[in-house]
């Protein structure tokens, strides 16, 4: 489905931008610097996330 696609894409636009940026928003900002493990937790799930969103496990073609 289209609509996951680009909701993929979203978020690894949005990983992308917590890379180049060095902070992330979780429940509040989250810097690269003060809390690293947090941060590169949400990072990675905002790719994984992103990542998913391109595998579709339907039956039908599109």
């Amino acid at each position: 489905m289209m609509f996951w696609k680009i909701i993929g894409v979203l978020l690894l636009g949005w990983a992308g931008w917590d890379l180049y940026h060095g902070y992330t928003y979780l429940y509040s900002i989250v810097y690269r610097d003060q809390e690293p493990t947090l941060y590169w937790s949400g990072v990675t799930v905002w790719i994984l996330l992103g990542i998913s969103c391109f595998f579709s496990w339907d039956s039908k073609s599109e």
